[in-house]
């Protein structure tokens, strides 16, 4: 297998790190080490839940990424959209600039790089034949 261009595996650190900053809040969470959430209560489970499901989907499309698969490639751009936008959503800070910041970089570097996520073998756009797209 040719191994990706660099910018590419730039992307998939950069989402697996976004991934691991999703774990740690979630578990930050769980062990009341974050003081603005309630230590008791469904609001820390409301915290919790969709952050380690987060975690687990970026860990996921990170996997399917790096084998060429559409659905993958689509729903990281969604995903870290998503991410991009409740980053700036309410009080921006030093933490919502972190992350931010690990989700423009994937993101401006998989629309870079689509034809080798979406054109596996012809990552070249132009040398693409109309039947092939």
């Amino acid at each position: 297998m040719k191994r990706p261009p660099i910018s590419v595996t730039v992307t998939l650190i950069f989402i697996l790190l976004n991934a691991a900053v999703w774990f740690v809040f979630a578990l930050l969470v769980a062990f009341n080490a974050v003081r603005s959430i309630p230590s008791t209560g469904i609001f820390k489970w409301i915290m919790i839940i969709p952050a380690l499901g987060t975690s687990g989907i970026l860990v996921g499309i990170t996997i399917f990424l790096r084998r060429h698969n559409r659905i993958a490639f689509y729903s990281g751009l969604v995903m870290l959209v998503i991410i991009a936008v409740l980053s700036i959503a309410d009080e921006f800070g030093w933490i919502d600039l972190f992350s931010l910041t690990i989700s423009l970089v994937p993101l401006v570097l998989m629309i870079k790089d689509r034809s080798w996520y979406l054109f596996p073998g012809n990552s070249d756009p132009d040398k693409i034949k109309p039947h092939d797209a």
